[in-house]
């Protein structure tokens, strides 16, 4: 049976990396791997940790050794897949490697079809490439799907305000807010929108103002 105190420390090492404070969730489960140099879920959490402080060869190499042909428990193997296809994306991701993201995150997809995870993370990643109408179909269809359809909407948005589309980039931060009124990125979002639409009509005026002197 596991310690509770064993259970502590990797505990404590998902808080610092949820804090984004990757320096104390290293430490934390590196101790922990002392005490179980054995768990899966340890070393998909250590690279995740090795990622936020860009160490990427380092965290490579662990998931390039990671056993992910193993027999397992259904559930558990559904959850360590997950995991691995998330970090491996990620590292892709970060790494400016796009494509190679992307093909990790559609493993998420075909993984949990009915989730938005997989298609939010293929969908930002797809934009950065520049590839806004996939990005935007990804986005769209993972509204209607369980998890968070407001980061779906918010990631339309932010696609739209991109393009230069102020109303569907306004559109759809109305929509992430009406699921999570306090989204603080939507919120940000909608303000500079609203303020660049109200820019947008003030030259638009001086426009016409300046057409008309001239004539």
């Amino acid at each position: 049976m596991e310690d509770d105190n064993e259970m502590d420390w990797y505990d404590k090492a998902l808080e610092h990396f949820g804090n984004r404070a990757n320096c104390q969730a290293l430490l934390c489960i590196e101790y922990y791997e002392e005490l179980d140099s054995d768990s899966e879920p340890a070393k998909l959490l250590k690279a995740n940790i090795l990622i936020g402080l860009h160490r990427f060869e380092d965290a490579e190499r662990i998931l390039d050794e990671f056993p992910m042909d193993v027999p397992r428990p259904e559930r558990l193997n559904h959850v360590i897949k997950k995991h691995y296809y998330q970090v491996k994306g990620d590292l892709k991701d970060l790494q400016g490697k796009f494509n190679e993201a992307a093909d990790f995150y559609q493993k998420l997809i075909d993984l949990e079809p009915d989730e938005t995870l997989g298609y939010i993370l293929k969908g930002a990643c797809l934009a950065k490439a520049g590839e806004f109408e996939e990005a935007k179909e990804l986005h769209n269809h993972a509204t209607q799907l369980e998890g968070d359809p407001d980061e779906a909407y918010l990631n339309l948005g932010l696609i739209y305000r991109a393009e230069g589309k102020l109303y569907a980039a306004k559109k759809a931060f109305m929509e992430a807010l009406a699921i999570t009124p306090e989204y603080t990125e939507a919120q940000e979002g909608l303000q500079d929108v609203n303020e660049a639409m109200a820019l947008e009509k003030q030259i638009y005026e001086l426009r016409l103002k300046n057409n008309s002197d001239d004539n």
